[in-house]
C-alpha cells in the first residue's frame, strides 16, 4: 500500500511517518502538489488544497484533505483528516480507507470473473447458433426421397426402384432387373418381414442390450468438429436445435427399430 502526503508541516509529517510504519504503509512526502505517478492514497494538507485538487484525484484510489472545516462541494475528496488530529485518530482513518480499497478491489475482481463467465457463455451460444445455421444451409430438402427409414419400411411405405435396390444390396439380394415381375402388395409385406427378421438377427448377434436401458452417454458438442457433428444434428428437428443453442440439454434415445 503506497501513500503520498503533500504537506510542509513537520509535526504532520512526523505523525504520518510513525503511523505508516505501524500500518506497514509505504510513505512518500512532497512539499508541492505536482503529482505525476499513481498512489493508493494521496492526502493533501490544507495549504495545498487548490484548483489542482480534483486533477490529482486521477492519480489515486482515494484522496483526502487535512482541513479544519468541510471542503466546498467542488472538491471531490473521498475523506477528511480533521486538523488538528491525534495519532490514533489518523490511524483509524487510514485503516478504514485501506479496508475500503481492499473491498472495492475484491468487488472489481468478482465483476471481472462474472463478465468472463458471461463472455464464455455467449461464445458457447454463438458456437451452437453457428452449428444450427450451418445445418439449415446444408438441408436443401427435408423430404429427400433417397433417405430410407426403418419406420417407413415397417409401416409398408412405398419404395421406388432405387430405394428397393439399396435395401436388397444390404440384404445381399440381387437388385431387380427389367425382366422381373412387378411386386404386388403381399410381396411388399413379405419384404418388410424379411427386413425385420434380418435386423433382429443383427441385433442379437452384434449387440448385448441387456441392462443398458438406464445407461446414458453425455456428449458435449463443442468438443467435436462440425464435420463430426453434422450427421447427428441433421437428424434433429428445429426444436431440439433451439434447445441446444439456448444452453439446455436434450435426451436422445437411439433404437435399431421400433418395438411393440
Amino acid at each position: 500500500m503506497r501513500l503520498l502526503l503533500i504537506s510542509n508541516t513537520p509535526i504532520i509529517i512526523k505523525i504520518f511517518t510513525l503511523i505508516c510504519q505501524k500500518l506497514e504503509i509505504s510513505l512518500s512526502v512532497q512539499k508541492d502538489n505536482n503529482v505525476d505517478e499513481k498512489f493508493d492514497l494521496i492526502i493533501i494538507d490544507n495549504e495545498f488544497v487548490d484548483d489542482k485538487f480534483n486533477i490529482i484525484k486521477q492519480f489515486t484510489k482515494k484522496i483526502g484533505a487535512i482541513v479544519a472545516e468541510e471542503l466546498p462541494f467542488d472538491k471531490s475528496r473521498d475523506f477528511l483528516v480533521p486538523r488538528p488530529f491525534l495519532p490514533n485518530e489518523l490511524q483509524e482513518i487510514l485503516k478504514e480507507q485501506i479496508a475500503l480499497i481492499h473491498e472495492e478491489a475484491e468487488q472489481e475482481k468478482k465483476e471481472s470473473m462474472r463478465l468472463t463467465s458471461a463472455q464464455e457463455t455467449d461464445e458457447a451460444t454463438s458456437y451452437l447458433n453457428s452449428l444450427a445455421d450451418d445445418i439449415a444451409h446444408d438441408i436443401d430438402d427435408e423430404s429427400d426421397e433417397s433417405i430410407v427409414t426403418l419406420a417407413s419400411l415397417k409401416n409398408g411405405g412405398v419404395l421406388d426402384m432405387g430405394e428397393l435396390g439399396k435395401i436388397k444390396n444390404l440384404l445381399d439380394v440381387e437388385p431387380p432387373t427389367e425382366h422381373e415381375i412387378e411386386m404386388d402388395e403381399d410381396d411388399w409385406h413379405d419384404l418388410s418381414d424379411i427386413i425385420d427378421k434380418a435386423l433382429d438377427e443383427v441385433k442379437d448377434y452384434e449387440f448385448d442390450l441387456s441392462g443398458e436401458q438406464d445407461r446414458y452417454i453425455t456428449l458435449v458438442l463443442n468438443k467435436f468438429t462440425m464435420d463430426e457433428l453434422k450427421p447427428l444434428l441433421l437428424k434433429l428437428d428445429q426444436n431440439s436445435i433451439d434447445t441446444l443453442t439456448s444452453g439446455d440439454t436434450i435426451n436422445l434415445k437411439l433404437k435399431l427399430k421400433e418395438t411393440n
